[in-house]
């Protein structure tokens, strides 16, 4: 009887994983999809280019940065397992409802809909790992859905640019469709609630309104200012940061706390989170400035996609290796040799000639895929570890926003290696030497991460901080 329970729960687990890993995987598949298709909806609603990617590309990634952490408290609060319905439920109103919109303000509409329920079903997916896969198992669970995140962003290019050229734009939000029928019926036939037992945080207090909208405005002011030309730039950073500032006064003194500071104190969870956002700084900048960096008067290698695919690629097929290794051998390995080859991939870039071939750029990125597929697991895994099951849904959100938060100033790094101002090679060096360092960083955040499940760091689910307001003032 024993045997079989274990088999059953062992098959729970299994289920919870595959629906949360397909309802995770929505946002980043239509992040990237959508993009081959902006010329085709500048054309039907005779829009510009700039407001065709404004409305649909930037407004969808904004409203991602600024709806996690919110989404996350609400998932600790209503369970995690609802909440992924939820946001499935949201996903699948915005893809219906961009697939018959009749103008480019509904396409719009329709993509943050589509935002929001995404911002419920990452942080949501990666709670639901927490607390349902069993402690030996979750290095390799975390490094799995790591490989399906990377894989629904890589393939999204190829997956847009077919669909719409043999059925039009509107099938790529169609193609929803049946995927989140899959993630719901796959968690419906074999998956249960995985949130009784677990004490979540106190409602009483009511939802921290406040709090949200500063988050927002804050990450929306900060955003905005890395795309703004001085002086604008500059006020918006400035308000961006007296805004930063207001939130962390309000948060301190709030007895429900949308953002938990107390995470911040927590060093193996700010060390995973770390490792998470400095390496997705690097990752996505390299994955635009590749093609800028190699090319010569007659244009850059055509080959040069195969060889981001290969980075792509190598990620996604060594995470689960990368969660299995630490699993093992503890995170702190793992994820610092994840690290250096990752810096060693990126010098390797730096010492090549910008006429240099795709096979050349490929088997540098190799590395770095290497790198990205070896930390990434294990740094989510430790930092969620050590903080208490009940704010696992928090927990996720607050490190899926600084993954994004990572990506976005690589954004601006990239627009200073590609600019007119000074000497180009110069500033592809520069840019390349920070990607090298963020990767180097990564490696010595390891250093703080746990030697092995069940070494330094506190014990599993074990609570560091207590749910009352002195926590939030730590």
């Amino acid at each position: 009887m024993t045997a079989v329970a274990e088999d059953s729960r062992s098959q729970s687990h299994t289920a919870i994983l595959i629906a949360a890993a397909i309802g995770a995987s929505l946002n980043p598949l239509n992040s990237t999809m959508v993009a081959v298709a902006l010329p085709a909806l500048s054309d039907e609603f005779a829009a510009s280019a700039s407001s065709v990617t404004l409305t649909v590309v930037t407004a969808y990634l904004v409203v991602t940065l600024i709806a996690q952490v919110p989404a996350g408290s609400v998932a600790d609060r209503m369970g995690y397992s609802r909440a992924l319905g939820i946001g499935r439920l949201l996903f699948l109103v915005g893809a219906l409802a961009g697939a018959v919109a009749p103008a480019l303000w509904a396409v719009a509409v329709a993509r943050v809909v589509m935002a929001v329920g995404g911002s419920l079903n990452i942080p949501t997916a990666m709670a639901l790992v927490r607390v349902a896969v069993p402690e030996n198992r979750r290095g390799r669970a975390f490094g799995t859905l790591g490989a399906v995140l990377a894989g629904a962003a890589a393939i999204g290019p190829a997956v847009g640019a077919w669909m719409s050229s043999h059925f039009g734009w509107r099938t790529l939000f169609l193609i929803n469709v049946p995927m989140i029928a899959a993630s719901y019926a796959v968690q419906w036939f074999g998956g249960r609630d995985v949130q009784p037992g677990i004490t979540r945080p106190s409602s009483t207090n009511g939802f921290d309104w406040l709090g949200s909208v500063l988050i927002g405005a804050t990450l929306v002011l900060l955003t905005f200012a890395t795309r703004a030309t001085s002086p604008a730039a500059w006020w918006l950073a400035a308000a961006g940061v007296a805004g930063g500032l207001l939130l962390v006064w309000h948060e301190r003194r709030v007895r429900s706390p949308v953002l938990r500071l107390a995470l911040f104190v927590e060093r193996t969870f700010v060390a995973g989170a770390g490792v998470v956002a400095t390496q997705n700084f690097a990752m996505y900048s390299l994955l635009l400035f590749v093609t800028f960096l190699f090319s010569s008067s007659s244009g850059p290698d055509p080959q040069l996609g195969l060889a981001i695919i290969a980075m792509t690629a190598t990620m996604a097929a060594t995470s689960p290796v990368g969660g299995w290794l630490a699993d093992r051998f503890g995170a702190r390995l793992v994820v610092g040799a994840g690290g250096l080859s990752g810096m060693l991939g990126v010098i390797g870039l730096m010492q090549l000639p910008p006429s240099s071939r795709a096979l050349a750029v490929g088997l540098r990125l190799l590395l770095v895929g290497l790198g990205l597929g070896l930390s990434t697991g294990p740094a989510q895994a430790a930092a969620l570890r050590s903080v208490p099951a009940m704010y696992s849904g928090v927990a996720s959100a607050t490190v899926s926003m600084l993954r994004y938060l990572g990506a976005g100033v690589g954004t601006v790094v990239i627009s200073y290696a590609v600019s007119d101002v000074g000497d180009a090679g110069a500033r592809h060096r520069i840019a390349l030497m920070a990607f090298a360092a963020a990767f180097a960083l990564s490696a010595g955040l390891a250093a703080f991460l746990p030697p092995a499940e069940g070494g330094a760091g506190a014990p599993p689910d074990q609570p560091r901080f207590p749910n009352t307001r002195h926590a939030s003032q730590a």
